[in-house]
């Protein structure tokens, strides 16, 4: 059971774990005459909504995330359905474009794969059209008679496939708020963020989102849709976005055209100075935020550093305070590695091999700063994180259950070199430096 905070029975983790012994045998009871019954026990199925901001300033109510806490016995339930019978009933071939609620699947992961497949492209292509969809409130608004029609298709034994669909009828939830808790209403519509089977729920209710033509391609993280259309493709991007909006009417989930974005990807020559005609009513801009990193049109990554710069030269106030209050230098670099290193380390296999001299010396002044302020034990450097984070995941994705393992190229057949190898797969050959920058063939040529 995961340390986090109790629902509306207010039973905290704390008390599962100090008495598991006492409790283990009547808590196996529950599950099992729910599971058996396929019916949810009503306590379970209140929650209580905590609203998290999505922007720095609220202006309305659709600025905050609502975050249901359900009873953490439910959610404990809710895993096991998801482990034990919804995930394995799911074909692998409907999660290759999702990377969200997966266990190897992270933003890094998505990331790494669309500038992967963006740069493998502009191979062959002059250039490469990127739509970044957005759902309006996508978690918010599934409706139960659709999802459920899907779960349906699934396979799924009778008890959990009934459990689930006790699960998500007479739902009730309150919202609470500095302490002042609302009146109990009921709802009809949503899978429960913040539960344990919902993000589950909403891949089953997305997985039939596919490209027109197997030239384009689709990639998920969550309710995160981005479409890549090549130049040479059969299928144009006008096509594509006509594809989703009918899904998104044939599912009842409302597109947000306001907030829905494309940029175009170009190879970075001058002379290439191509623009295709914009989607109607759909903004066309040069650079664009994906998944927490700002992607540039010609994939310079300049913005998305001068943007990390900022963050955490604010930040570096914070530890400047701490420091003037007393705080020992271990425990000041404990804040450093949360706030600095963390913020220059998201998703850095994906952008650093794109990053030129200046940009790294930049960012390796203000870790210097950092230390010479004594925020930190030693001197970090930006090739040292880059060099940790790119070993790590390039080993983990040789694993064949990774996420991008099939991004990786054939593996040689043996041979009686007797060097020792980093890896045993062919390195491709490839017409551009752009694509060589990207993490996949870097990492070959580095790990060899």
């Amino acid at each position: 059971m995961k340390p986090s905070s109790p629902g509306a029975d207010a039973v905290p983790r704390w008390f599962y774990h100090y008495c598991s012994y006492e409790l283990a045998d009547i808590i196996a009871h529950i599950f099992n005459t729910s599971f058996h019954t396929g019916t949810v026990p009503q306590q379970w199925r209140k929650a209580i909504v905590t609203p998290v901001l999505k922007v720095p300033k609220p202006t309305s109510l659709g600025d905050y995330r609502p975050i249901s806490v359900t009873p953490l016995l439910s959610r404990t339930a809710e895993r096991l359905v998801v482990s034990n019978w919804l995930l394995p009933a799911i074909h692998i071939g409907d999660l290759q474009d999702q990377f969200g609620f997966r266990p190897t699947g992270s933003t890094t992961s998505a990331l790494v794969s669309i500038i992967h497949h963006v740069t493998e492209m502009l191979e062959r292509s002059a250039f490469v059209r990127c739509l970044l969809v957005d759902f309006s409130k996508a978690f918010d608004v599934v409706d139960h008679t659709v999802l459920l029609a899907k779960l349906s298709q699934l396979g799924l034994p009778d008890r959990a496939l009934n459990w689930i669909i006790s699960f998500l009828i007479h739902r009730t939830q309150v919202v609470k708020c500095e302490n002042v808790i609302s009146s109990s209403q009921p709802i009809n519509a949503s899978i429960v963020q913040g539960s344990g089977l919902g993000p589950m729920l909403y891949v089953v209710m997305a997985k039939d989102l596919k490209t027109v033509s197997p030239s384009n391609r689709l990639f998920k993280y969550a309710d995160d849709t981005t479409v890549l259309v090549p130049s040479d493709s059969d299928v144009g991007l006008e096509d594509e976005f006509e594809n989703i909006k009918q899904w998104a009417r044939d599912n009842k989930m409302i597109l947000n055209i306001t907030k829905t974005k494309e940029i175009v990807f170009r190879r970075p020559n001058p002379r290439l100075s191509l623009h295709p005609s914009p989607l109607p009513d759909i903004e066309q801009v040069k650079v664009a935020k994906l998944l927490g990193v700002v992607l540039s049109e010609r994939l310079h990554f300049d913005d998305h550093v001068f943007a990390v710069l900022k963050v955490c030269s604010q930040r570096m106030y914070l530890l400047k305070l701490l420091r003037a209050q007393g705080l020992p230098v271990t425990q000041l670099n404990t804040v450093f590695q949360a706030l600095i290193l963390n913020k220059i380390r998201y998703a850095i296999p994906a952008w650093s091999g794109f990053l030129s001299v200046h940009l790294i010396s930049q960012i390796n002044g203000l870790l210097k700063r950092c230390y010479k302020y004594g925020y930190c034990q030693k001197i970090n450097t930006l090739e040292d994180v880059i060099e940790s984070a790119n070993y790590k995941l390039f080993r983990s994705l040789q694993n064949q259950q990774h996420c991008l393992h099939s991004l990786l190229p054939p593996t040689k057949p043996l041979n009686h070199d007797l060097r020792p190898k980093g890896h045993n797969y062919q390195i491709p050959n490839y017409s551009t430096e752009l694509h060589k920058r990207s993490f996949i063939p870097h990492s070959l040529f580095q790990y060899y």
